[in-house]
């Protein structure tokens, strides 16, 4: 607290003494108080003057203190509360002007943090840049891409892209909006859409960055590209073929009986081939269109297996493959579409089959877990219904096991076409596992085998 000024005091208690002094001195000389009494009532009304005087010097440098603080933009102190000294309008105004300060601050406090815990529970990463490129704050999402708390250090620390640095510094010159697209090395690559516009923080001019990773979607892009690109060329090589018989057999085979049987044979053949591969296709559109809908109806997985093994057990006959099986007479009933499931277990008994080489074997088993292995992913712990396709043929490179679930991915395509393989029998049993909420795991070993294991949610 600052010290009052004597000199200002003192005028101060005069000036509030003299109605005192002026009332006790006319009833002193008209006999009406005693001078002594008289003198008395003086000295307690000066002394209480000058307590009146001091509190009041006090409240005006306060008040002072408080407008000097307003003026330059800080804080300002609290005003002590003097109310029952009365008087002074200009401190009952400044008490009310600063209760109402103190309400929009903690309003303003509380918008603050309210918009604080929006921009922490957003995805996407924020910045917001100020003067010289500084980072002024940044959200948790934006910490975890550049992996440390960007706020304080210069925004290159972070971002290195030309691009991105010249459009911040034009938001920082008040310019408009600005979108680009953003490559982050990695590994692994990510691709972020970057939007930068000038905002106001604290009245001076700041850019706000906003990054959405663009990963996935370009992926999905891509694959939907190379899935178009791909059966454009599973569908042009039969094409292609028939074509070129349908040529030859309407010009210089046209009389050839020998050579018409041969063309009609590989015609029959490709036409077959496009048939499999259209209801693949198909097949595969339909499992993916209802990928998100859950099963309900109750199926009995050992039915199904009976009926895959007799369809398929001519075809592995005429393989002089051996179909072991293996499981119980009954299982718990799984909720499940008996379609698809039948579907599922045709594709892999079929691979089997098919890539595990003639006279050899394929051994079937099936059985009920009441905690699946650590190998079942997010059924582990679970109780499961888990069925298991090996075969004992060439087997798969270890390297090409994170691929075979692709679409028309084939370790040897031209093996695979002489075989009947479409590509997606593996791809159409990953989506039929999706909607089953099941899940999938291939092991092989070169000259030794693969064994495929399902794992089905027991109901």
């Amino acid at each position: 607290m600052a010290r009052v000024p004597p000199r200002r005091l003192l005028v101060r208690t005069v000036w509030l003494a003299l109605p005192v002094t002026i009332a006790l001195f006319v009833l002193a000389i008209f006999g009406h108080l005693a001078p002594r009494a008289a003198l008395l009532a003086w000295v307690l009304g000066l002394i209480l003057s000058g307590g009146l005087a001091w509190l009041r010097e006090r409240r005006l440098e306060a008040t002072g203190r408080y407008l000097t603080a307003l003026a330059e933009g800080r804080q300002p102190p609290p005003l002590p509360e003097f109310g029952w000294l009365g008087g002074d309008e200009l401190a009952t105004i400044l008490h009310r002007l600063d209760r109402a300060l103190s309400e929009e601050r903690a309003r303003r406090a509380e918008t603050d943090r309210l918009l604080r815990t929006l921009l922490d529970a957003l995805p996407d990463p924020l910045l917001v840049v100020g003067a010289g490129r500084t980072v002024a704050s940044a959200n948790p999402a934006a910490e975890r891409l550049f992996g440390h708390d960007p706020v304080a250090k210069p925004l290159e620390a972070s971002l290195r892209d030309p691009g991105v640095l010249a459009a911040v510094d034009q938001a920082l010159q008040g310019h408009g909006q600005t979108q680009l697209n953003l490559q982050l090395p990695g590994p692994p690559s990510r691709a972020f859409g970057v939007e930068i516009l000038p905002i106001q923080l604290r009245a001076r001019t700041a850019a706000l960055i906003g990054l959405r990773e663009l990963t996935e979607q370009l992926m999905i892009e891509r694959m939907r590209s190379d899935f178009v690109a791909n059966a454009s060329h599973e569908l042009r090589t039969p094409l292609a073929a028939l074509s070129g018989f349908i040529e030859t057999l309407a010009g210089p085979a046209r009389d050839d009986s020998e050579a018409r049987a041969k063309f009609l044979n590989t015609m029959a053949a490709e036409a077959a081939r496009m048939t499999r591969l259209v209801n693949d296709l198909l097949s595969l559109s339909r499992i993916e269109a209802t990928e998100h809908q859950f099963p309900s109806d109750r199926v009995d997985l050992i039915a199904c297996l009976e009926t895959v093994v007799d369809t398929l057990q001519a075809y592995a006959e005429s393989r002089n493959v051996v179909l072991e099986q293996r499981w119980p007479e009954r299982l718990p009933a799984i909720a499940g579409d008996r379609d698809q499931l039948i579907q599922l277990l045709t594709n892999l008994i079929d691979n089997a089959i098919k890539y595990g080489g003639e006279g050899g074997r394929v051994e079937i088993a099936c059985e009920h877990l009441a905690a699946a292995p650590h190998g079942a992913g997010p059924l582990s712990g679970r109780a499961t219904v888990r069925v298991v396709v090996e075969d004992h043929g060439p087997g798969i490179a270890r390297e090409h096991l994170p691929r075979v679930t692709e679409r028309f991915f084939r370790i040897d395509p031209a093996r695979s076409r002489q075989l009947g393989g479409t590509g997606l029998g593996l791809a159409i049993v990953k989506h039929i596992l999706r909607r089953h909420r099941g899940h999938l795991a291939i092991a092989s070993e070169l000259g030794r085998g693969t064994t495929v294991t399902v794992y089905l949610p027991a109901r």
